[in-house]
């Protein structure tokens, strides 16, 4: 697997832990005792190539899990359970826009 789409899913990950437990990036950097940059530029994907040390200490000590939790791809059931909770978290016009968008890029999947 390209090292970029390991980022992504270590990013995706902890973006989803933090969702769960409902804190915050900066509150996770504080619990694992590193700077809040480090736990940003993984989100936001400043950070092609973050350091096993810092994942670790992002995942047991940030987030209560085990390291290798940050790199598993979830299942179709997490992914639809996220799904569905970000859409819920909408405002009524954001739905709309997002099925609209979503509606378009079904049918242009439908065309190739």
């Amino acid at each position: 697997m390209e090292r970029n789409v390991i980022v992504m899913i270590v990013a995706r990950n902890i973006e989803a832990a933090i969702g769960r437990l409902g804190t915050n990036p900066a509150e996770v950097a504080r619990r694992a005792g590193i700077n809040p940059t480090g736990v940003y530029d993984i989100l936001k994907g400043k950070s092609n190539s973050p350091r096993l040390d810092t994942i670790h200490k992002i995942a047991t000590k940030g987030l209560g899990l085990p390291m290798s939790a940050l790199f598993e791809e979830p299942s179709d059931e997490e992914l639809d359970r996220e799904l569905t909770d970000t859409i819920a978290r909408m405002a009524p016009d954001e739905r709309r826009r997002f099925l609209n968008m979503a509606q378009a890029f079904l049918r242009t999947e439908g065309e190739t």
